[in-house]
């Protein structure tokens, strides 16, 4: 080998080398450059769809909303036919009318007029009592076996004690009446009404769940069910899914080799198919700190690829983009092209 051509292959290595430093220090590409790191994405919601489904079972009823309609938080999407639990309820509800009704008897004692029919009755059971006592001081006085005999003042006597005993008796029942109702039957019959309200309760609980209502304002993504549809409690089914409302979102796939020139806050523009002519301007929101293989828009483009017999790295990155405010309203799940803007310079 000749030292002319030794000297030149020597300079071209080293050119190469400066080259390859200059890349690696540059940190910032310069004012006005662009980036060539383009990614597909998808579109997402604020948030994932919502399966919205029922706790008890029964035949479908009505369903009050379609594919795509907007729906507000608390709405009637579905009712169910729960006749049978209707009918519960009214049964629960006769219940808690008769228990409170107990309870409220026990808690007021006796009415005023109840007691006043008390003291009557002591009045009279002590007229009677004096009438006998007196009757009875008689006959002592007479003598016995000459002016009364023994049968009749045996008789005088015992009226005496029986009128004795019920003026007693009188007494004890006004008192009874103005004691009021026992403590311990008040508890019972409070016992006995908490109970029916609670079993009513649970019975309305039961209704309510007829009713399928929106959780949040949203849009209705499908409709899985039509009425006079049988849905059993042990087979969980979905009845229809609602996306929540809010900004949406970009989830971009981006090669792990790829990722030294993604960075939070960085600009991209975002390009829907030509039913949408905007460039849609986004902002990187998240990285993940996860890689996996390939799973969203690239899954076709990559098993194509296969295919093709060329080689190419399954592992990439989801970033993240939120949209900027008034972009067009693009489908959700529909492909983009992402295009990122070059990082901001750290110097």
């Amino acid at each position: 080998m000749n030292p002319p051509e030794i000297g030149t292959k020597a300079k071209i290595a080293v050119l190469c080398a400066a080259v390859l430093m200059a890349s690696l220090v540059s940190v910032a590409p310069l004012p006005g450059q662009t980036s060539n790191l383009n990614a597909p994405g998808r579109v997402e919601a604020a948030g994932p769809a919502m399966s919205i489904g029922v706790a008890v079972g029964g035949i479908v009823d009505k369903v009050l909303v379609h594919e795509g309609d907007r729906v507000r938080a608390a709405q009637t999407l579905v009712t169910l036919d729960c006749r049978p639990t209707q009918a519960d309820v009214r049964a629960r509800e006769a219940q808690l009318a008769a228990a409170q009704a107990t309870f409220d008897r026990y808690r007021n004692g006796s009415r005023a007029d109840e007691i006043a029919v008390g003291e009557a009755v002591v009045r009279y059971a002590k007229a009677r009592a004096d009438e006998a006592d007196k009757a009875l001081g008689r006959a002592d006085a007479m003598q016995e076996g000459v002016t009364i005999t023994t049968a009749r003042l045996l008789e005088v006597q015992r009226d005496a004690r029986i009128a004795a005993a019920q003026l007693e008796e009188a007494r004890s029942k006004l008192s009874l009446l103005r004691a009021g109702s026992r403590e311990e039957d008040i508890r019972h019959a409070q016992a006995l009404r908490d109970t029916a309200a609670a079993q009513l309760e649970a019975s309305r609980a039961r209704l309510d769940q007829c009713t399928i209502h929106a959780p949040a304002d949203g849009t209705v993504l499908d409709v899985l069910v039509n009425p006079g549809q049988f849905l059993s409690f042990a087979v969980p089914q979905p009845l229809l899914h609602i996306v929540p409302d809010g900004p949406l979102r970009v989830r971009a796939e981006v090669d792990v080799r790829d990722l030294a020139h993604v960075c939070i806050a960085q600009s991209a523009t975002v390009t829907a198919d030509a039913a949408v002519a905007d460039r849609i301007h986004a902002e990187v929101a998240s990285i993940s700190p996860v890689a996996g293989p390939v799973a969203g828009p690239r899954r076709i483009a990559a098993a194509a690829a296969t295919q093709a017999g060329q080689t190419r790295e399954n592992n990439v990155v989801a970033v993240v983009l939120d949209l900027a405010r008034g972009a067009p309203p693009l489908p959700i799940g529909s492909i983009v092209a992402v295009s990122f803007d070059p990082c901001p310079s750290r110097s």
